[in-house]
């Protein structure tokens, strides 16, 4: 309600006598809950203020508002690039709020090309009849569109005109662009799209047999993985004083001790943890649900920032934004920025990155103390024994005991 806010009466009068006033009420309600600090809203009500008085003076409506008419308002205010731009998100978050209380007519969809058209059909049909997983249809959508841009542009699709020299023009364009890994990957979700459109009747030849196969060797890389100080520094270089270091504290412990993937600590909940029995609910790859045992120091650190930090909000999720508005953490992508920003404050200048990093560590620190592949295999969930192999490369000591000496010369 806007009396949190304002406790004057003249203040208050004015405000609800003004372009928006009738609106206010609602948008306090919905800012609070979504975590805003009082003096932010009360910044929020102001900016409200003069939007609304502009609008009047040019004749404008509520009907009128979208994202065309909060350009022109900011067109000409000589302020700093920063401003303007958090100005734009207060007066978005605004209208997307009047238009879902159906004041402003609800946004017209836009105009998808042929290709954009195409390209979202297969991702709904490898969601609804495939049963993928949406951040794997999200990576699948956009190679497809890419490619039907490629050979067609923005004019009409001439599907039954795709041939191998077709094939051969993206596969070539992409490849200097991408790692060895990533181009094997889209040309599996060529090869993907291809029977969907012979399915589909779009097609009548299969030419998922004309896409290339990527030259890979298994087991040909080294897996690369931070020594145990290097772990250490990372966990160490947050500030458990703060709510973000409590947070972040955790997410990197939950990869580091238990090896979890970004994606799963980005989908952990609150009803995951099973503080009486100790465990913690995983939701992994192709929606496996596991359990793996709640670690005492994991535990301590999640119960920190849960108790302290962890603000009321209506997502069950465990990790949250600091900041307003408080939703859970988008996707695995905002997990990876944790961990590399602790990296970048560890001071640790190493060849690998992102979250799945830490959890290389985890196995390779557990082969250097003795666990067999079976074990790790078990801690890291691994489906196939095969997938654990690539760990045989790292132990060194093993290894040296396989070796044969090298010829001396002269031996025959």
């Amino acid at each position: 309600m806007l009396d949190d806010y304002f406790t004057r009466p003249e203040i208050l009068r004015r405000h609800r006598a003004e372009f928006f006033g009738a609106y206010l009420d609602t948008y306090t309600s919905m800012a609070k809950a979504h975590g805003y600090l009082r003096e932010t809203v009360r910044s929020h009500c102001h900016l409200f203020r003069r939007f609304g008085q502009w609008l009047e003076r040019r004749g404008l409506s509520v009907s009128d508002l979208d994202e065309g008419v909060i350009t022109k308002f900011w067109r000409k205010k000589r302020r700093e690039p920063r401003v303007r731009h958090m100005g734009t998100k207060v007066l978005r978050s605004l209208v997307e709020h009047l238009r879902a209380q159906g004041v402003v007519p609800k946004q017209s969809a836009p105009q998808l090309t042929d290709a954009a058209a195409l390209a979202h059909r297969y991702g709904d049909y490898l969601e609804q009849r495939r049963a993928l997983m949406v951040d794997t249809v999200c990576r699948h959508v956009p190679v497809v569109q890419r490619f039907l841009l490629t050979c067609f542009g923005r004019g009409p699709l001439r599907l039954h005109a795709l041939g191998e020299k077709d094939v051969t023009r993206f596969v070539l364009g992409t490849a200097d662009s991408v790692s060895r890994r990533t181009h094997q990957t889209q040309m599996g979700i060529l090869r993907s799209f291809f029977r969907f459109l012979l399915e589909q009747g779009e097609i009548e030849l299969d030419l998922a047999a004309v896409v290339p196969t990527v030259a890979t060797w298994r087991l040909a890389g080294v897996p690369k993985h931070l020594t145990g100080s290097q772990v250490e520094q990372v966990l160490a270089s947050c500030d458990r004083g703060t709510s973000m270091g409590r947070r972040d504290f955790a997410i990197l412990l939950l990869l580091a001790r238990l090896g979890l993937r970004a994606c799963e600590v980005a989908r952990l909940e609150l009803d995951d943890i099973r503080w009486r029995t100790g465990e913690l609910v995983i939701r992994g790859k192709g929606s496996s649900i596991e359990a793996l045992p709640l670690l005492t120091e994991v535990g301590e650190a999640l119960a920190a920032y849960i108790e302290k930090d962890r603000p009321r909000c209506q997502t069950r999720r465990v990790f949250t934004r600091i900041r307003a508005p408080i939703t859970a953490l988008a996707h695995k992508g905002s997990v990876t920025t944790v961990v590399r920003a602790a990296m970048f404050r560890a001071g640790l200048d190493v060849p690998a990155r992102g979250a799945h990093v830490l959890r290389h560590s985890l196995a390779t620190s557990m082969l250097r103390d003795g666990a067999s592949m079976s074990e790790i295999g078990v801690v890291l969930r691994h489906r196939s024994p095969a997938t654990t192999e690539i760990y045989a490369k790292v132990d060194m000591a093993s290894l040296q005991r396989l070796a044969q000496p090298w010829p001396v010369g002269g031996a025959r």
